[in-house]
């Protein structure tokens, strides 16, 4: 029995999901390009770190080259791309990193929080963002504007808010226009800054959050790619499945890892019924949910459902609305 469980802990570590039409690949950074760029306002000078098990964005609070309080740190993560399955397509990718570390300190009430605080004016708007950029096969100090607008490798300056949370938990954002793109320009690597949108705020106080990179030694928390190839005959959103735009629902967290819950936005909603399909179009869940109205958070339990992508389809007397969701184990 332990060794069932070591060979299927192993295979969840490395998993390929294979569907008749659906490859579901998982891509571990390469530690090699993993790493951050330490910039000293004061010195003006560049460091270089791509041999830690961790990687910061946002005002250190701490000199690695001088006597600097502003220095400050943008990460950087690539991922090896593999080939595109034969008679397959790319649906949809997903980046995952393990953010362990974050805190900030706020000037106008003189206290300490658990995220970065830009004491600046608009500074609660300020975001850890990610740019889709080419580094190419070494991190050094010239990748520092790489991400800016307007450098010739950034790709896109801004691709989604990586995080806005203190909390210690792993984070998920939509690469998949970018690694499209990558694999249109014959790219063997997809690759990303991570960094606030501002340099620094000047008031000398640690305003950082922290990833895990491809050093780490716990495999678990090393930052990953999820790749979904579909063949060009079946696509995920199966023509038997109808369409609705008018009625709106919001699934969390998403991805899914075991529990997951619904929350409708209209008050005035009677959901008759809700089902659950595979990428296959087939149907793997069915509720009944006559009491469920609107601002009710249902709670779904998706232990026993295999880690993919799948569909919420929620009908009313009149209404139909489909949304997309991932679960990964």
């Amino acid at each position: 029995m332990k060794l069932k469980f070591i060979i299927i802990a192993l295979f969840i570590l490395h998993f390929t999901f294979l569907f008749s039409d659906t490859i579901i690949d998982s891509v571990y950074s390469d530690p090699v390009l993993d790493g951050y760029i330490y910039f000293s306002q004061n010195a003006q000078a560049y460091l270089v770190n791509n041999w830690m098990y961790d990687m910061g964005a946002g005002d250190s609070g701490f000199s690695m080259i001088d006597p600097d309080p502003n220095s400050h740190d943008r990460s950087y993560i690539s991922f090896n791309l593999p080939e595109i399955p034969e008679n397959y397509y790319i649906d949809s990718v997903f980046v995952r990193v393990y953010q362990f570390m974050s805190g900030g300190y706020d000037a106008s009430i003189g206290e300490y929080t658990d995220f970065p605080v830009w004491d600046i004016a608009g500074g609660d708007t300020i975001k850890c963002i990610m740019s889709h950029i080419d580094y190419g096969n070494e991190l050094d100090v010239g990748d520092w504007e790489k991400g800016d607008v307007g450098n010739p490798y950034t790709y896109q300056n801004n691709i989604g808010t990586i995080t806005e949370s203190g909390e210690e938990d792993y984070r998920y954002l939509d690469v998949t226009t970018s690694v499209i793109q990558d694999y249109e320009l014959n790219r063997d690597k997809t690759q990303y800054r991570i960094a606030f949108q501002i340099n620094t705020d000047w008031d000398n106080e640690t305003d950082l959050v922290a990833f895990l990179t491809g050093s780490t030694q716990s495999v678990w928390a090393r930052p990953q790619v999820f790749i979904r190839f579909t063949d060009e005959i079946n696509s995920l959103e199966n023509d038997e499945i109808p369409l609705g735009q008018s009625l709106n629902f919001e699934i969390y967290p998403n991805p899914v890892n075991n529990i997951f819950g619904v929350l409708l936005s209209r008050k005035d909603v009677f959901i008759k019924k809700f089902d659950i399909f595979n990428v296959k179009g087939q149907k793997v869940k069915s509720f009944d949910s006559p009491e469920i109205m609107n601002g009710s958070r249902l709670s779904i339990d998706s232990s026993k459902m295999p880690s993919g992508i799948y569909l919420m389809k929620l009908i009313t007397e009149n209404e139909v609305a489909v949304k997309k969701f991932l679960i990964m184990h």
